[in-house]
């Protein structure tokens, strides 16, 4: 990706603008001439036709800026890894070039936009206010150590009390968080050898959370029991008390992460997709699979896309079939082990309202 002077671009630009979540260019690669797609939306009853300029949210990467003014950089940003690889995909799905290895360039553009892609959806975002929520409740709400008969009743009383608040971070944090998560995701996807796929039979979907980690048991690690460690206190009348504090474990609710995955695949088109294997493994860097194997392949994505959709899954319009069914229900984002039921109130359980804080809205 070429360098940008970010202290130097326009604050402004992109501020009150619509704002893909899943980039524009990725979704023509899906759409008809006329840039329509099929569209299920869990937010709708019903399945339609969308053109791809309307699958945005308006300043969903706007932020606060240490000024206290909306800056659109981020956005601009996004825009530049967008670009950089949406050229690497068309010259690594091109006929022409079909079969030629892929330009270590094109490796780390494709690699950093799936990164990116990883961490910058409004599921991400209801994430971290999960956490946040779990965290404040954690901290705020921990019986007091020693603590009076007047200190143990008003620590009941918040209790009550918080049993119908969420606490719920920021727009700036999800959006700060951004670059930092997806510079740390990044060797996972551009240390593996990729591989473009194509099918001969069969179609592809995607939705809004495109990126399917495979792990050869299918099964997510389970949950840590509870478990409790010793820990010192101040000290109290000249001696110093122990007590044993809980340990809580928080997993994310889903498969295997990009870790340990076997393969990882993304969808770039109807019937074109990207592998990424093993570290250590070799890949050809063009594939194209029988129409039985590209039957198999496909159901199997798909079957995975469709159970990771957040809000929306996006098919080709002559493919309505690949979305004929209703979306499943959304669980739990985290998994936890040794929390309070009052403690996990929103983490733990399915979500109320999956729609997470915007710019400008409270």
């Amino acid at each position: 990706m070429d360098e940008w002077d970010i202290a130097s671009a326009d604050r402004s630009l992109q501020v009150g603008a619509r704002h893909h979540t899943v980039p524009a260019f990725y979704l023509r690669r899906f759409a008809n001439p006329n840039e329509q797609l099929w569209v299920r939306d869990r937010r709708s009853p019903k399945a339609g036709l969308r053109k791809t300029a309307d699958l945005a949210i308006k300043d969903f990467y706007t932020f606060i800026n240490v000024d206290g003014e909306p800056d659109g950089r981020l956005e601009q940003f996004l825009a530049r890894v967008e670009g950089s690889a949406a050229s690497a995909l068309r010259r690594a799905t091109s006929s022409v070039t079909w079969g030629s290895p892929m330009p270590a360039q094109d490796h780390a553009d494709i690699a950093v936009f799936m990164a990116f892609q990883y961490v910058r959806g409004p599921r991400r975002r209801r994430e971290l206010e999960a956490m946040s929520d779990l965290y404040t409740r954690l901290v705020e709400l921990n019986e007091p150590v020693h603590g009076s008969r007047r200190e143990v009743a008003t620590h009941r009383a918040r209790l009550r009390e918080f049993r119908e608040l969420e606490f719920a971070a920021h727009p700036n944090t999800h959006l700060s968080m951004l670059s930092p998560l997806a510079q740390k995701l990044y060797p996972y996807f551009a240390e593996r050898p990729l591989s473009v796929v194509a099918l001969t039979a069969g179609a592809l979907m995607t939705c809004d959370e495109p990126i399917a980690a495979f792990h050869e048991d299918g099964n997510p690690a389970p949950v840590l029991a509870p478990a409790r460690q010793r820990v010192r206190t101040r000290r109290r009348r000249g001696a110093r008390k122990a007590r044993r504090a809980t340990l809580f474990h928080v997993q994310k609710a889903g498969h295997h992460g990009l870790a340990v995955a076997d393969q990882i695949a993304m969808p770039v088109g109807r019937r074109t997709l990207v592998v990424l294997g093993d570290p250590g493994a070799s890949l050809p860097s063009h594939v194209r699979l029988s129409p039985d194997e590209s039957m198999k392949a496909a159901e199997e994505l798909n079957r995975r896309l469709i159970e990771q959709t957040y809000f929306c899954a996006f098919s080709h319009p002559e493919d309505q079939h690949l979305l004929a069914q209703p979306l499943p229900a959304l669980g739990p984002l985290f998994h936890l082990g040794g929390t309070r039921p009052e403690d996990g109130l929103i983490a733990a359980n399915p979500l109320s309202h999956p729609r997470p804080q915007l710019f400008g809205r409270n």
